[in-house]
């Protein structure tokens, strides 16, 4: 083969994966206006979708509470952590956001499947992410002391000014059974927080 035709390939390769690599930047940023031109146009390149940042930011924090019920009478809500604060290595590595993201994830799942089943309470029930919630809520925290049931809450807030914040509960689920002494536990979730 000769040196030349080999540079011309070389070339041509370098060229159509630079090409790429700027195409796939321009469809990466928040305006979608380079969207028709990479899609639609003439040349239809294929590029990957990854916004870096995201077309719709979170606004809203997730606030998981639950409740112990005894005797028949609720407790106070009490908020379980949904985030932790990182560490300075996280941007790298963070391992310890596993179980936040499973409870974030958890709580999503949920928030779509109730704006989705209306008042019907079935269709969430049996989603995973409550089946999740419940299971850490009945074996990985802490309850009063004659407890037989707990409840969990869903709530979002965001500020509406510098100084407040409004709050919007979403989902209360059903009371859901605590294990007694007596009955043996059934098989461990993964602590999540």
């Amino acid at each position: 083969m000769n040196v030349t035709t080999e540079r011309v390939k070389t070339a041509a390769v370098t060229a159509s994966l630079a090409a790429w690599l700027v195409a796939t930047a321009a469809a990466q940023l928040p305006e979608t206006r380079f969207d028709n031109i990479l899609w639609c146009g003439k040349l239809r390149i294929p590029t990957p979708n990854w916004r870096f940042f995201g077309p719709n930011p979170g606004v809203k924090d997730c606030h998981l509470l639950y409740r112990d019920i005894a005797d028949g009478e609720p407790g106070e809500w009490q908020e379980i952590p949904v985030t932790r604060d990182r560490p300075w290595y996280a941007l790298a590595w963070n391992a310890r956001n596993r179980s936040p993201k499973a409870l974030f994830d958890a709580i999503q799942g949920i928030r779509a499947r109730a704006a989705a089943a209306g008042s019907e309470l079935a269709p969430v029930v049996w989603s995973p992410g409550y089946r999740l919630l419940s299971g850490y809520i009945q074996h990985h925290l802490p309850h009063t002391d004659g407890a037989s049931h707990s409840q969990f809450l869903l709530m979002h807030s965001y500020l509406t000014a510098p100084e407040h914040r409004q709050i919007e509960p979403f989902f209360v689920s059903e009371e859901i059974s605590l294990p007694t002494a007596e009955a043996p536990d059934p098989e461990t979730f993964p602590l999540a927080a």
